[in-house]
């Protein structure tokens, strides 16, 4: 599977147009972490979307107040630092073999930069997909809430 098919598997970018995807292609860097591995840590600032194209890891969240959240293919890690650069807040450990398209913001803002519509079209989408993940948290939230509520 070539890399444009690849990010089309990929939630975040199911509705980015081809002709965007290739610029995002261009940029991608295929990695491999060992399992055991650590990919991001707490205090990291990757500016760096991972996408995981097979394998998983598992992300324990800053203070270690909240469970650990497993991710496997077809999802991405990194999402809000990649949009804002800001500090990782958790720490992300490879549970086993994990294969990543690793796409670096400022090189991905480099490539975008003499195509502004393919830029707009990108981010529009990636701020589609975590509207959509803000939803679901608050929704979870919401009925975590009312359960507790009720007991």
């Amino acid at each position: 599977m070539d890399t444009i098919e690849a990010l089309k598997q990929v939630m975040i970018f199911k509705d980015v147009p081809d002709h965007v995807l290739e610029i995002v292609a261009r940029t991608a860097e295929e990695v491999t972490i060992p399992a055991g591995e650590t990919i991001v840590s707490m205090t990291d600032r990757p500016n760096a979307l991972y996408v995981i194209r097979s394998g998983t890891v598992r992300a324990f969240p800053e203070g270690g107040k909240a469970p650990p959240v497993l991710f496997g293919t077809g999802e991405t890690i990194g999402d809000a630092q990649f949009i804002d650069g800001g500090v990782a807040g958790g720490t992300v450990t490879a549970l086993e073999r994990v294969d990543l398209f690793v796409i670096r913001s400022e090189k991905l803002a480099d490539a975008l930069a003499g195509h502004p519509e393919a830029g707009y079209e990108l981010y529009r989408a990636i701020a589609r997909s975590l509207a959509g993940r803000l939803r679901r948290a608050v929704g979870m939230l919401a009925f975590a809430t009312e359960r507790k509520d009720r007991s």
